[in-house]
Formats: structure tokens, C-alpha cells, sequence
């Protein structure tokens, strides 16, 4: 069970960093990344699983629900914010304050992670 948590969490970080890094590099860009879509929904996964399987732990610690609550309501502005960016970019407009709003909270989101 320690493996599988520590696998879904190297790629919970991962999403992170395609995210945030996804949003440095691109912001000039015509047309929003789809990797960042794909990271954002791979995120808000991964990081239900993560808490579920903490959820499991039976002799771990007390989870932090304001610190999980406040991780799941940026995850979901980032998804949102992804998914609107994509499909607008798809139709030929600009997703700039999108990609800056998803980048934003997936920061603002590692900042909570970090720092709490």
C-alpha cells in the first residue's frame, strides 16, 4: 500500500509541475496547452486518491479537512479554467486570462501544499 501511495503521489507532483510549468512556458502561445488540460484532470484524480488512501490509514495521522477542502476547491478552478481555455482556444479565441487563471491556482495550490 506504501508503494501505490508513493506512486500516485510522485505523479500527483508531476501534474504539478506540467501545470505550473506548462503555464511559465506557454503563455505567449496562440492555442492553450492541452497538457495542461490533461494535468488538471489527471490532479483533481489523483488528489481524491490520495485522500482516500489516507482516508484508509487507520493508525495515521489526522487529516487537515480546511487544508483539503481549500487544495480541492483550487483543483477545481483549475480544471475549470482548463477546460474553458481548451475549448476556447479551440474555436479560435484567446485563452490568455484562462492559461494565467489555471497557472495562478496551480501555484496558489503548491503554495497551500508546501507552506500549510
Amino acid at each position: 500500500m506504501d508503494f501505490l501511495y508513493d506512486v500516485i503521489v510522485a505523479l500527483h507532483l508531476l501534474g504539478m509541475a506540467v501545470i505550473v510549468g506548462g503555464w511559465v512556458v506557454t503563455r505567449g502561445a496562440k492555442r492553450f496547452p492541452v497538457a495542461i488540460v490533461w494535468a488538471a484532470r489527471a490532479q483533481l484524480l489523483l488528489g481524491i486518491l490520495i485522500v482516500g488512501l489516507l482516508e484508509m490509514d487507520e493508525g495515521g495521522r489526522p487529516l487537515n479537512y480546511a487544508k483539503i477542502t481549500t487544495k480541492l476547491v483550487l483543483s477545481l478552478v483549475v480544471v475549470a479554467m482548463a477546460e474553458i481555455g481548451n475549448a476556447r482556444s479551440r474555436k479560435g479565441q484567446s485563452a490568455r486570462t484562462q492559461l494565467d487563471a489555471a497557472g495562478g491556482a496551480g501555484v496558489l495550490a503548491t503554495l497551500v501544499a508546501a507552506l500549510w
